[in-house]
């Protein structure tokens, strides 16, 4: 191969590698929107309660605090998909709002708590600090002649978290369960969705579907 071929392909390598990858440190602003499905649907429902496993979640802020690196968003931009929603036979708005972050990989992005809805009161069964799962399974009461030991857990109609982090690419996690009102049983809701900043994403589920947008702070392009 030729001197310049060398240098042309190892230019074009270069581009495609610091071209998704950000070459340096950046927040970018969440805004999400969440919405029930007023159907009734069987469809993806769990045998038991369920109560995601996200620890160390941490609550989407309200104020602002300089100590913390989570910040609130200073603006709403999806207003018209809200109110969209909002005005929607076919569905019911159960949050919108986001927050600031750094640009975290996957290992030190944190779950942001979703809490949505009375409190559920269930209990969990445990495991193992080397075992690891995704969600618990609970109950309204413990099961009759159960010799297993069960922990208390509380949860909520709409309970999880969700991660944003950056790698080569961007990604929104869920890992949320649904409970309808005066039900013994949950909806999973899980996801590992890649994103393009600056781009609308819808993420749908059988009960639960989520509208959501990552903008750079530095940003000024239109929604």
């Amino acid at each position: 191969m030729k001197p310049t071929r060398v240098i042309q392909s190892t230019l074009l390598a270069l581009a495609l590698i610091f071209g998704s990858t950000p070459l340096h440190a950046i927040n970018y602003d969440v805004e999400v929107i969440i919405f029930e499905h007023t159907r009734n649907t069987a469809v993806g429902i769990s045998d038991t309660l369920l109560l995601p496993v996200t620890p160390d979640a941490e609550p989407i802020p309200q104020v602002l605090d300089p100590a913390n690196p989570i910040q609130p968003l200073p603006e709403l931009r999806l207003l018209e998909h809200a109110n969209t929603i909002s005005n929607s036979a076919n569905h019911r708005l159960l949050y919108h709002g986001g927050w600031r972050q750094p640009d975290y990989s996957q290992d030190t992005a944190p779950y942001m708590q979703i809490a949505i809805g009375p409190q559920l009161p269930m209990f969990v069964e445990p495991v193992t600090e080397d075992e690891e799962v995704e969600y618990l399974r609970g109950y309204t009461t413990i099961p009759p002649l159960s010799e297993i030991r069960y922990d208390q857990g509380t949860g909520a109609k709409l309970y999880g978290g969700i991660k944003v982090w950056v790698g080569r690419f961007l990604h929104f996690d869920t890992l949320l369960a649904y409970t309808p009102r005066g039900a013994a049983k949950s909806f999973s809701f899980k996801s590992d969705r890649r994103m393009r900043s600056r781009q609308l994403h819808y993420i749908d589920n059988t009960r639960v579907g989520i509208i959501t947008k990552i903008f750079p702070v530095d940003d000024t392009a239109p929604n």
